[in-house]
């Protein structure tokens, strides 16, 4: 069921993100709008939630059996209790608060599912002195959950220059 799920919903993203190029996408894109208009204010809490380096703010988002893939190896994490280890190891890194900002959003759904892409940056100062920021890809699928949007699928990822298998971590939108 869960891969008939994540199957439809990337359908439907990629559907979306064909016909809206790289624009924002309106909350009546694709699906029901009141369902986009509750993706935009559970990404709005993540967004909250992330720059105050909240852990459990964060995971009060995500379903017992989220699967995440990010920037950062293992190759994937499979659990809640994973995806707050990857989520702690980022905030300890950071010395302050983090800026989250959001670029060529795209969200849509209807019923209990729905997704959002888009970019992100998050930026801040590192433990050791440095400013941190790098632009990402996303995509986060969700499932309404006793009433509650949850978020079971993370997706982050940059681009690799093929040839050299370096990660292209200075481009920008």
């Amino acid at each position: 069921m869960k891969a008939f799920r994540f199957f439809i919903l990337s359908v439907a993203a990629m559907a979306s993100i064909a016909a809206n190029g790289q624009k924002e996408s309106s909350p009546a894109a694709l699906g029901d709008p009141a369902v986009a208009q509750e993706i935009r204010a559970w990404i709005d809490h993540w967004r909250k939630a992330v720059s105050a380096k909240d852990v459990d703010r964060v995971m009060e988002l995500y379903t017992e059996d989220v699967v995440a893939y990010d920037v950062v190896p293992p190759l994937q994490y499979v659990g809640k209790a994973d995806y707050r280890a990857d989520w702690q190891q980022f905030f300890y890194q950071y010395e302050s608060d983090l800026h989250v900002e959001t670029r060529d959003l795209h969200v849509g759904g209807s019923g209990e599912f729905g997704y959002a892409t888009g970019l992100q940056m998050i930026s801040g100062m590192l433990k050791h002195g440095q400013k941190s920021g790098m632009w990402v890809r996303f995509t986060s699928l969700y499932g309404k959950v006793n009433g509650k949007w949850l978020d079971f699928h993370d997706h982050v990822s940059v681009p690799v220059e093929i040839e050299s298998g370096k990660a292209m971590l200075d481009l920008k939108p």
